[in-house]
C-alpha cells in the first residue's frame, strides 16, 4: 500500500489495491500454520487431551487475525495514509529515526543480500550439495538425541517411601518415620516449603495409580519444595543429598524416592512386566532383570511390586476323620471364624438401643498357634472334638496382593532415572539383548516395556501421524494457492529446514527432544512455508509480467526479503522471551518456545538463501525438459 501510494494513487484505493495484491499468500500463510495445528487436536491417548486446547487457541486466534487484516486492517492503512506524502513528511526525531533505517535497510542490507545471492546463484549446485550434506549431518546428530516425553525440570515435590519389615506394627513404622523427618528439616526454608507424613500406606505419584500399597509397615514422607523460580537447587539434587544423608538406617528395610513426571500423568520412568503362570517361573526372570537395571548408569530406586504379605498358619481339613467326627467343613470354619473374630451370643435392649455381646478369644490369645490348636469344636452330636483330630497345620508365607495380565500373573519392575544422563527408550535398547535371552531360555514367560517408554511411543506415533497429516493439509493449500503441482514441492522444503534449525537448537541447549519440542517442531512446519509463499506468490507475479525468470528471482528476493524478515523477527522477538524467562520463566513451555522461536529464526535465514536456487535449479530442469521435448 505504501508502495502504491508513492506512486501517487490516493490513500483508499491505496490500501484497496495493497490488500488485493497480498489476500492470497496472506491467506496461503495463514491456512497453513491453521493446518499443522489442527491435527494436533486429533491426537490420541493422554497426550492427546493434554494438548487438545492448545493447537485450538492458536487455530481461533490465526482466524480471527485473518479477519482482521481483510476487513479491519485496510481501513486502518487508508485512514493513516490519507493526506500522508512521505516526499512531504515533518523533519521530527520520529520521522528522521524512519528515513534513517529505511536508508539503511535500502542502502545497506539489500544490496549485500541481493549481491551475495547472485553469487551463490552462480555456485547454485555446489552449495546445495552442502545443504544436502548438512542435513544428512544434522539427521544423524538427531538420531544420537535422546527423547524424553517430558523433562522433569519443573518438579515441586516428591515423596520418600519407607518400608519396614513385615509385621511391624504402626507405632514402630512411626518412630522410624520420625527419625528421617530431621534430615528434611534441614534444609532452608528457601527450598523446602513443607512435607507431610502419612503412616500405614504408600500414595502413588500418580494419584489414578491402583497399586497403592496399604499396611503396618508402609509409611510416606512427601516433600513440597518452593517454586522452581524461586531457587537455584533442582529438586534431582535435593533427593540426591537426602539420599546420601538417610543412607540405609538399621530396621528399615526398603527407602524409595519417588518423583512426578514434568507433565500430565503417565507411567513410572522404568516400567517392566514379567508374565507367566506361575510366580516360581516369574521370580527368576525378574531378579535377573532387576540386576541388571540396576547395574545401568543414572538409573536409581529399582524395585518390584511383588510384596509379601504377613505369615499364615493354614487349616487343611482332614475330610475323613471329620465325617466320622459328625463335622463337616463349614461347621470346623464357622467354629475357627467365632473363636477369631467372634460370634453373637446374645444381645442386651437399653431402651431403644441394642447392644450385641460378641464372645471370643483374648486378645493375647488370638495371634497364638497354640490357642488355635486348642480349639474344640461341637459335633452333630453334641460332643465336644479337638481341632487337631480332624486337621492338620503349615505355615505359609502370604502376598500382598496378585497383580494379573492377560490371565497370567505379572510382577512389574519399577526404577526411576536421571534424564539427563538417558532416557527410557535407551534403558529398554540396553535391556533388549538379555530380555530376548531370557525369553528363549524361558518359553513359558513373557516380558513387556510399559511405563513413560510406553507413553513415549504412543506419543510419538500420535505426532508422526498428526505430522504427516499437517504436511499433506499444507500440501494442497499450497496446489491450490499455486495452482502447480511443483512449487508447492519447492515450498515444502522448507520444512526440513526449520527441523534442522530446532535439531541444532535443542543440541546447542544441552535439551534432549521432548514431547513439546517435537510438537512446536510439528507446529513449525505451517509457519516455516510462510517465507517461502510470499517468495513464491511475487516471483509468479513477475513472471506473470513478462520478466526472465533469473530476473524475477533476483528483483523477488529485492523486494520480499524486507518483510520476510519482519514476520520473522517479530515471531521471534514474541516467542523467546518466553524460552529464556525474561520477564518469568515456565520451564515446562520452554522446548515448545524454544523449537517455534529459533526454527523461524534460523530456518528464515536457510529459507531466503536456499528456497531461490532451489527455484533456479527447478528451472534448470524444466528448460531441458522443454529443450527435449522441442
Amino acid at each position: 500500500s505504501t508502495r502504491y501510494l508513492e506512486e501517487g494513487m490516493p490513500s483508499q484505493e491505496a490500501a484497496i489495491r495493497g490488500a488485493k495484491e497480498i489476500w492470497l499468500p496472506v491467506f496461503a500463510s495463514v491456512m497453513t500454520t491453521v493446518i499443522a495445528f489442527a491435527p494436533l487436536m486429533s491426537m490420541s491417548g493422554i497426550m492427546g487431551k493434554f494438548v487438545v486446547y492448545l493447537p485450538l487457541g492458536v487455530i481461533v486466534a490465526l482466524l480471527i487475525s485473518l479477519f482482521e487484516c481483510y476487513f479491519i486492517l485496510p481501513n486502518h492503512v487508508a485512514e493513516w495514509m490519507q493526506g500522508h506524502n512521505p516526499a512531504e513528511a515533518p523533519k521530527n526525531k520520529l520521522q528522521s529515526f524512519l528515513n534513517y533505517t529505511q536508508h539503511f535497510w535500502d542502502k545497506k542490507v539489500t544490496p549485500v543480500y541481493v549481491k551475495t545471492l547472485k553469487w551463490l546463484l552462480e555456485r547454485k549446485y555446489i552449495f546445495l550439495s552442502v545443504v544436502l550434506g548438512f542435513l544428512v549431518l544434522t539427521g544423524f546428530l538427531a538420531s544420537r538425541m535422546r527423547v524424553v516425553l517430558f523433562p522433569s525440570g519443573m518438579i515441586e515435590t516428591f515423596m520418600i517411601n519407607i518400608q519396614m519389615p513385615t509385621g511391624t506394627s504402626l507405632d514402630q513404622t512411626r518412630e522410624a518415620t520420625l527419625k528421617l523427618e530431621k534430615y528434611i528439616k534441614q534444609f532452608d526454608k528457601s527450598l523446602v516449603k513443607d512435607f507431610v507424613t502419612t503412616i500405614g500406606k504408600h500414595v502413588s505419584v500418580n494419584m489414578n495409580d491402583p497399586n497403592i500399597k496399604r499396611g503396618s509397615e508402609y509409611s510416606q514422607i512427601r516433600v513440597y519444595l518452593t517454586p522452581v523460580t524461586d531457587r537455584d537447587v533442582t529438586a534431582k539434587e535435593i533427593i540426591e543429598k537426602l539420599r546420601k544423608d538417610i543412607g540405609h538406617p538399621p530396621g528399615i528395610k526398603k527407602i524409595v524416592f519417588s518423583r512426578p513426571s514434568g507433565g500430565p500423568p503417565v507411567g513410572r520412568p522404568i516400567s517392566i512386566a514379567v508374565l507367566g503362570k506361575e510366580y516360581k517361573d516369574i521370580l527368576p526372570v525378574v531378579q535377573v532383570l532387576k540386576d541388571k537395571v540396576k547395574k545401568i548408569p543414572g538409573v536409581s530406586d529399582v524395585e518390584d511390586d511383588y510384596v509379601l504379605g504377613k505369615k499364615e498358619l493354614l487349616v487343611h481339613i482332614k475330610k475323613a476323620e471329620a465325617a466320622a467326627s459328625g463335622l463337616t467343613v463349614a461347621s470346623i470354619g464357622t467354629a475357627i471364624r467365632a473363636t477369631f473374630e467372634g460370634v453373637v451370643a446374645t444381645s442386651i435392649k437399653s431402651l431403644d438401643e441394642e447392644e450385641d455381646i460378641r464372645v471370643t478369644l483374648p486378645l493375647e490369645d488370638r495371634s497364638s498357634e497354640a490357642a488355635l490348636k486348642s480349639i474344640q469344636i461341637t459335633n452333630n452330636r453334641g460332643y465336644l472334638v479337638p481341632l487337631t483330630q480332624v486337621a492338620s497345620f503349615s505355615e505359609n508365607q502370604s502376598l500382598a496382593a496378585f497383580n494379573h495380565e492377560d490371565n497370567k500373573r505379572k510382577i512389574s519392575i519399577f526404577g526411576d532415572l536421571d534424564d539427563t544422563k538417558l532416557s527410557a527408550m535407551e534403558v529398554e535398547k540396553k535391556l533388549k539383548p538379555l530380555v530376548r535371552e531370557l525369553l528363549k531360555k524361558n518359553p513359558g514367560i513373557d516380558i513387556k516395556f510399559g511405563g513413560e517408554n510406553e507413553d513415549t511411543k504412543e506419543s510419538m506415533k500420535s505426532l508422526g501421524r498428526a505430522f504427516i497429516l499437517a504436511v499433506f493439509g499444507i500440501f494442497m493449500i499450497l496446489i491450490l494457492t499455486f495452482k502447480s503441482i511443483y512449487q508447492p514441492f519447492l515450498v515444502l522444503i522448507t520444512v526440513p529446514l526449520g527441523l534442522t534449525a530446532t535439531v541444532w537448537t535443542f543440541f546447542l541447549h544441552g535439551l534432549p527432544f521432548s514431547f513439546l519440542g517435537m510438537l512446536g517442531t510439528v507446529a513449525l512446519g505451517g509457519v516455516i512455508v510462510n517465507n517461502a509463499i510470499v517468495f513464491m506468490d511475487y516471483v509468479n507475479a513477475l513472471r506473470a509480467q513478462g520478466v526472465e525468470r533469473r530476473k524475477s528471482i533476483l528483483k523477488a528476493a529485492r523486494v520480499r526479503i524486507r518483510p520476510i524478515f519482519l514476520t520473522s523477527i517479530t515471531t521471534v522477538c514474541g516467542i523467546l522471551p518466553t524460552a529464556y524467562g525474561w520477564g518469568g520463566l515456565d520451564e515446562f513451555v520452554v522446548p515448545i518456545a524454544l523449537a517455534l522461536g529459533w526454527g523461524v529464526f534460523l530456518g528464515a535465514i536457510m529459507t531466503v538463501f536456499v528456497f531461490p536456487l532451489a527455484l533456479s535449479i527447478v528451472d534448470d530442469v524444466a528448460l531441458k525438459i522443454r529443450k527435449k521435448k522441442a
